[in-house]
């Protein structure tokens, strides 16, 4: 459904109708949902971005954006906003954010939405809440809902929270690190205390043979994650067999213990900007820290910090390598 409108989108067109009733579930070798009902849809006209106001059509009650309720100007995000509503729908099995249906549409001009029903679920409390957002200009894009750890898998979870660990080693503790303040601020909200507490006695005995670590960071949790997931064939089998198989026994022993973490993390601009898009797209982070080298030609890197960068970026190459010779012989065959 959000690869339908990322592509209705990308084409210039506005559905301007989202709602359950329009989306189609085809049940074929998997399941998939198409979008219908194009009746008023509109075609940006050029390099316009939004639609001229004698545009005709409004869409259904309950399931238009508050600047369609108002006739106000209308975008792309007008189908963002019903996206959310539509999604929080699928989710919690046919309710909606802005209650019953006689009281929708003054609920979403007036920005009265409840969306408790999803708050035990984090990545979807955030998606949802930025996609019902009552300023279109602060919706985001529908390519960039892609991306959103609400659709990501185990693997790319793991993926994220290695790579963010490996972007954090970079930091210096004693420099006064921004992105490091900035991840350990969430820590009452990612950790839910101290870390070690909700873990196996076992796991945190093991843990402790190698180095000491704060059990009120962050910072040394996503350390711990990185570190067992790279060197799991090396764990004894009582400690595998507790973590569980790799990705998703693996994933599920930390998310089901700190439900916030990959949401908490994400959030941080940092993280959010510099590695999403190569996580989401299961690749690797080379792009962003090609970047990162370019931009040192202005801001030399430390030298104590060389090792590390260096180490990060022969990782990604070797990753990205086998990425695109996976991508040539699938064309092969």
């Amino acid at each position: 459904m959000v690869h339908g409108l990322a592509h209705l989108h990308e084409l210039g067109i506005v559905h301007r109708d989202l709602k359950p009733q329009n989306v189609l579930i085809v049940k074929e070798r998997s399941v998939s949902a198409k979008l219908s009902d194009m009746g008023i849809s509109k075609h940006l006209a050029g390099d316009m971005s939004s639609l001229t106001k004698n545009s005709t059509g409004s869409g259904s009650s309950g399931w238009q954006a508050p600047e369609q309720l108002r006739h106000e100007r209308q975008t792309r995000a007008v189908d963002i906003f019903s996206l959310g509503s539509v999604l929080f729908f699928c989710i919690t099995g046919g309710k909606h954010p802005y209650g019953d249906s006689f009281e929708r549409d003054v609920n979403i001009v007036n920005n009265q939405k409840d969306l408790f029903l999803i708050e035990n679920i984090p990545e979807a409390a955030d998606l949802i809440s930025a996609l019902l957002h009552p300023n279109p200009e602060l919706r985001p894009k529908a390519v960039e809902v892609l991306h959103h750890p609400l659709f990501w898998n185990s693997e790319m979870r793991l993926s994220f929270l290695r790579d963010a660990s490996d972007r954090v080693e970079l930091e210096d503790r004693e420099d006064g690190s921004e992105l490091l303040e900035a991840l350990e601020s969430v820590k009452t909200v990612a950790l839910g205390g101290l870390w070690n507490d909700k873990m196996d006695s076992a796991f945190i005995n093991d843990i402790g043979r190698y180095r000491r670590y704060k059990y009120d960071s962050v910072r040394d949790l996503l350390r711990v994650i990185r570190n067992k997931l790279n060197h799991y064939r090396e764990l004894s089998k009582e400690i595998q067999e507790l973590l569980g198989p790799v990705p998703e026994g693996f994933e599920s022993y930390f998310s089901t213990r700190f439900p916030r973490l990959v949401i908490e993390v994400y959030k941080r601009q940092d993280f959010n900007q510099n590695q999403v898009s190569a996580t989401a797209a299961n690749s690797t982070h080379l792009p962003s820290i090609c970047s990162s080298l370019q931009a040192s030609k202005e801001a030399p890197i430390p030298p104590k910090k060389w090792g590390a960068m260096v180490k990060i970026f022969l990782k990604a190459a070797i990753q990205h390598l086998t990425l695109l010779i996976k991508l040539k012989m699938q064309k092969l065959h």
